[in-house]
C-alpha cells in the first residue's frame, strides 16, 4: 500500500504550515520514528514553504491503520492542538501516485508550473535514500515523479514566463510602487528563492538592491552574479531605513523583523510608505507590524491572489500536463502490480535451476569433460526456455499480478514456497535506483 499524508497551502493556513516544517536532520529523526512504529516501511518526507507531506509504502495486510498514527505523531512532535488533524489529507495507491506526479509537475503549487518544487522533491528523496529509508517501491515512484516533472515542463507551456513566489512578490511591489528603478530594495536571505527574487527585480529594472545574509559568502556570490550591494547583518536597521521594499526569504525559522524594530525604522523614515514581503516559512516578520501606519506586510498566504492571474493563463497547459501524468501513473501502477509476481518467479527460477544442477552433478561423473560442457549448455538453454514460457503465461493469466489466485495456482503446481517479505534495494544518493 502506497499512501501520502500531508498539508499544503490549500488545506492549511500559514500559522499551521510553519509549525510543520522540517530540516533535513529533523526529517531523518522523524522517519526513524516511523520505522519504530512499523518496522518495514519505505518513506520520504517532503517539507517546503507550502507543503509538508510523507510518502510511504508499507507491505502490510492493514496499512490504512497507520495513517492516523502518523498524523498523530506529527501533531505531538510539534506540540499542536488535536484539531490540527482536520487540515490533513490522505491519498492511497493510485491517488497517492497521481498526487506526487502532480506535485512534481507543479500542478499542486501555489504558482502553477513553478520549478523549485522539482529540486525540493529530489532533495527530500536524496535525504530518505541516503539514510536507508527508501526501497524498490518508493525509489521507482520518485523516479517516475521526476520523469513526469521533466516531461510536463518540456512538452507543455506550464512554466512559460516567470513561475515562482519570488516573482509574485516582485509583481506585488510593482503594483504598489509602479516602476521599481528608483525604489531601494533590501533582500534578506540568499538562497534559491532569494536568487529568483533578484532575477525578477532585475527584469523589472530595479537599480538599488542590497542583500543581507547571515552567511556573507552566499550573499557575495549573488552580488557578483547580479551586481548588487552586500551589507553586514549588523547594518540591518540602517539598511531598513534606506529601503522602500524589504523581501525576506530565509530558513532562520524565527522572526527577524519585529514590531519594535520596524516602529523605530518608520520614525526615521518619517512614515514614508514601507512594503514588507515575507516569503519565509516559518515567517521572518512579526504579524503585528501591520498595525504600524504606512507599513504594508504581505506573507505567503497573501500572495495567493497575486498569483491567481498567472495561474489562469496556464490552465490550458494543465490539461496537456494531466494527460502526461496519467500515462506515467498508469505505467507505474502496472509495474507495481508486477511486483506481486516476483517472489513466485524467483522461487520458480531457483527450483528449475536446482533440478538442472542436481542432474548435471550426477551426469558429470559419467561423461567426458567435452560432453559435459555440451550437455550443460543445452540444459541451461532448455531451462531458460521453459522458464521464460511459464513466466510469460503467468503474467498473462494473472494480468501482471492482479489475480492472486493464478499466482497461487502456479505455486501449488510447482510446489513453490516463495518468500513473501518485501526486499529493499538500495538507491544511489544521486537519485539512481540500483537494481530496479
Amino acid at each position: 500500500m502506497i499512501e501520502v499524508i500531508g498539508i499544503n497551502h490549500e488545506t492549511a493556513p500559514l500559522k499551521i504550515r510553519e509549525n510543520l516544517t522540517f530540516s533535513d536532520m529533523e526529517s531523518i529523526l522523524f522517519l526513524e520514528q516511523l520505522k519504530e512504529i512499523v518496522g518495514d516501511i519505505e518513506a520520504v518526507l517532503v517539507s517546503t514553504c507550502n507543503r509538508t507531506e510523507i510518502y510511504y509504502y508499507i507491505n502490510a495486510s492493514c496499512p490504512h491503520k497507520y495513517s492516523g498514527k502518523f498524523i498523530s505523531l506529527l501533531i505531538r512532535n510539534r506540540k499542536l492542538a488535536r484539531e490540527t488533524e482536520s487540515y490533513f489529507y490522505i491519498h492511497s495507491n493510485n491517488d497517492a501516485v497521481l498526487h506526487l506526479l502532480r506535485v512534481a509537475a507543479g500542478l499542486e503549487s501555489m504558482v502553477i508550473g513553478e520549478n523549485q518544487i522539482l529540486g525540493q522533491l529530489k532533495s527530500a528523496y536524496r535525504t530518505g535514500s541516503e539514510n536507508n529509508m527508501t526501497g524498490t517501491v518508493i525509489n521507482r515512484l520518485f523516479h517516475k515523479a521526476f520523469e513526469a516533472g521533466k516531461k510536463v515542463r518540456t512538452e507543455t507551456e506550464i512554466n512559460e514566463g516567470a513561475s515562482s513566489v519570488g516573482f509574485a512578490g516582485v509583481e506585488l511591489a510593482h503594483k504598489i510602487f509602479g516602476e521599481l528603478e528608483n525604489n531601494p530594495v533590501l533582500l534578506i536571505g540568499a538562497g534559491e528563492t532569494g536568487e529568483l527574487v533578484l532575477q525578477s527585480l532585475k527584469s523589472r529594472g530595479s537599480k538599488y538592491i542590497s542583500i543581507i545574509n547571515r552567511t556573507k559568502s552566499r550573499a557575495e556570490r549573488l552580488s557578483a552574479k547580479f551586481e548588487v550591494e552586500v551589507e553586514d547583518f549588523e547594518a540591518l536597521e540602517k539598511t531598513l531605513i534606506e529601503s522602500d521594499i524589504v523581501i525576506t526569504s530565509t530558513s532562520a525559522g524565527k522572526v527577524l523583523l519585529d514590531k519594535n524594530l520596524i516602529s523605530k525604522v518608520m520614525k526615521k523614515r518619517r512614515k514614508k510608505l514601507f512594503l514588507l514581503i515575507d516569503l519565509s516559512v516559518p515567517r521572518n516578520i512579526d504579524e503585528s507590524v501591520r498595525d504600524i501606519p504606512n507599513t504594508f506586510l504581505f506573507n505567503m498566504d497573501d500572495l495567493k491572489q497575486i498569483v491567481s492571474f498567472n495561474n489562469n493563463k496556464r490552465r490550458a497547459a494543465v490539461k496537456k500536463a494531466e494527460i502526461i501524468i496519467n500515462r506515467i501513473a498508469d505505467e507505474y501502477m502496472i509495474w507495481k502490480k508486477g511486483l506481486q509476481l516476483l517472489p513466485t518467479i524467483e522461487a520458480l527460477k531457483q527450483k528449475l535451476f536446482s533440478y538442472s544442477d542436481n542432474e548435471l552433478s550426477i551426469l558429470k561423473k559419467k561423461i567426458s569433460k567435452e560432453e559435459f560442457h555440451c550437455v550443460s549448455r543445452y540444459s541451461d538453454f532448455i531451462t531458460k526456455k521453459y522458464l521464460g514460457l511459464i513466466i510469460k503465461n503467468l503474467r498473462e493469466m494473472s494480468e501482471n499480478g492482479s489475480n492472486p489466485e493464478h499466482i497461487e495456482f502456479v505455486n501449488r503446481l510447482f510446489e513453490l514456497t516463495p518468500k513473501t517479505n518485501h526486499q529493499k534495494k538500495k538507491a544511489d544518493p544521486k537519485g539512481e535506483c540500483i537494481g530496479s
